[in-house]
């Protein structure tokens, strides 16, 4: 099934409020609701997929355990908030370039899609289920990241002190060694000069020993 977007929009997508659209589904177009998000596809669909099982009691098809689907589905069921009718709820959720673009249709029947025109409350309230679902979600999205974001620079901000406190401590080190090693080198100098002096003095008592040894010897 290839399903692509005609671009048709009331409101500019970078805006986070749902706009009126349609979707080339079923070989035709059909009226949806898109908006566009900056979360990770898998993401939008886990949370989208939760929410309407938690407060409209239905569950999408095609996001779980081994499944990632692009055109998540509820078909043959009842949202007394939309109508007292049967009907097939979808969602597509693709990666866009900031983030994802999200799509909501619904049918009664094999060819009667919800639209502004013809349904024009359940149209409304379908808008209405999708704005809640926003206004819920986003903000604790985002206080999460926020939350999220804050430790790992505080994280980062421990890593950097302690590595400035083992830099700090590793430059003293080297300092001190540093100033060890020019004391040594200066010993070596001095220790260097002192064996040439005594070298020299060795030589000469050899000397002179070897005269004494000599003279007494003739005696």
């Amino acid at each position: 099934m290839v399903i692509s977007l005609l671009a048709v929009q009331v409101n500019a997508q970078s805006s986070i409020q749902p706009f009126d659209t349609t979707i080339d589904y079923d070989k035709a177009q059909r009226p949806c609701i898109q908006i566009n998000l900056d979360l990770e596809p898998k993401t939008l669909k886990n949370a989208w997929r939760d929410y309407l099982k938690d407060n409209y009691d239905f569950k999408l098809k095609g996001i779980g355990f081994l499944s990632n689907k692009d055109l998540l589905s509820a078909e043959a069921i009842t949202v007394n908030q939309i109508s007292s009718k049967a009907m097939d709820f979808y969602t597509h959720i693709v990666e866009d370039e900031n983030g994802s673009e999200m799509i909501v249709f619904v049918r009664h029947g094999y060819d009667i899609y919800v639209a502004k025109e013809n349904h024009p409350n359940e149209y409304e309230a379908l808008r209405e289920i999708l704005e809640s679902f926003i206004e819920y979600y986003l903000p604790k999205y985002y206080e999460g990241k926020i939350n999220d974001t804050e430790k790992r620079v505080n994280n980062l901000t421990e890593e950097r002190n302690d590595l400035k406190k083992k830099i700090d401590k590793n430059s003293y080190k080297i300092e001190k060694l540093k100033n060890d090693i020019e004391q040594k080198e200066e010993e070596l100098k001095s220790n260097k000069t002192q064996l040439e002096i005594t070298e020299r003095k060795l030589i000469k008592r050899k000397e002179k020993w070897e005269r004494i040894r000599i003279r007494f010897r003739k005696l």
